[in-house]
């Protein structure tokens, strides 16, 4: 499925340490942003943030990608809503309204952190990882506290983590099912059926634990492809495939290769159902069935740091 576009499509949107990169299938790559080394991308419905650590955040909104804030970002998140969250090193979150144009800092969550409300783990040092809608509210996830919910636009939160690993990575919500949260981690995968309330580990099949990227394809039930390396910060990684919700796993082979020595990155674009990206190594992968067959689409890439897909 595929929603009339307002904007020009860009292809598959990389993150890499070179720059950031459009790619489109039998075109030579396009650099859009060079000299920034880009770890964070996301893009829904024509809106795009692509985060540059210590360098600030440039903000697609329909034409082209211009630098909209200035800062030390940790990641960044675009809502089917339309809008942008920033999460920046020091432990603050940011949001814009207005496709990037204006921010405000969300006070709520520097209170969280500040105020102790949780312990991070020895050496971590805690900051929001993502950003969310759910079905009533939005949930974020910090970097060794959890997953957080809030019902009025962020002056308070709770905490949502009972059986989730405080070292989060990333939480993604359910395209259709907004109850519906799976989490990255250093342990591996969770899974919430109850907007994070309750999580349940998932990894039967799994070789390795840090989490990486995860795309959810939804049905009944869900398909997952979902990376991970078998030590942090994503060394040895490799992709998994789970076509009964993240129940049990199996591992992918992309000709011939199941192994990378970065963590490969996976991405759904926002409105369909049945298509999935990998950029592994050099290459990157599509599939047109929910991950069980696979084109090599593009060689000779940067390794990705993150991928989006803008279609």
């Amino acid at each position: 499925m595929i929603s009339r576009r307002k904007y020009d499509p860009l292809g598959i949107v990389i993150g890499t340490d070179e720059g950031l990169l459009h790619v489109e299938p039998g075109r030579a790559p396009v650099v859009a942003v060079p000299g920034y080394r880009f770890t964070r991308v996301d893009f829904q419905d024509g809106l795009g943030l692509a985060a540059a650590p210590g360098d600030g955040v440039w903000v697609f909104a329909g034409k082209r990608w211009e630098r909209g804030w200035v800062g030390d970002p940790k990641s960044v998140s675009v809502t089917t809503a339309g809008e942008m969250y920033i999460g920046s090193a020091d432990g603050k979150l940011h949001r814009s309204t207005d496709k990037g144009a204006t921010w405000e800092t969300i006070d709520g969550v520097q209170n969280v952190i500040k105020l102790n409300r949780f312990l991070p783990p020895a050496g971590v040092t805690p900051f929001v990882a993502s950003a969310g809608e759910v079905t009533d509210g939005l949930v974020i996830s910090i970097v060794g506290g959890g997953c957080w919910h809030t019902r009025d636009g962020g002056s308070s939160w709770l905490r949502r983590a009972d059986g989730l690993d405080p070292k989060v990575h990333r939480v993604w919500v359910h395209p259709e099912r907004r109850d519906r949260l799976y989490a990255s981690t250093q342990s591996g995968i969770f899974r919430s059926e109850d907007e994070g309330y309750t999580w349940v580990q998932s990894i039967g099949g799994l070789d390795r634990s840090w989490g990486g990227t995860i795309a959810v394809l939804p049905g009944t039930p869900d398909s997952l492809v979902y990376s991970a390396g078998r030590r942090g910060p994503g060394i040895e990684g490799a992709v998994f495939r789970s076509a009964n919700g993240g129940v049990t796993w199996q591992r992918i082979m992309l000709e011939g290769d199941d192994e990378w020595e970065r963590i490969p990155c996976v991405v759904r674009p926002f409105d369909w159902n049945d298509l999935v990206f990998v950029a592994a190594g050099t290459q990157l992968w599509a599939s047109h069935d929910r991950g069980r067959n696979w084109l090599a689409l593009q060689d000779g890439l940067p390794v990705a740091n993150d991928i989006t897909a803008a279609l």
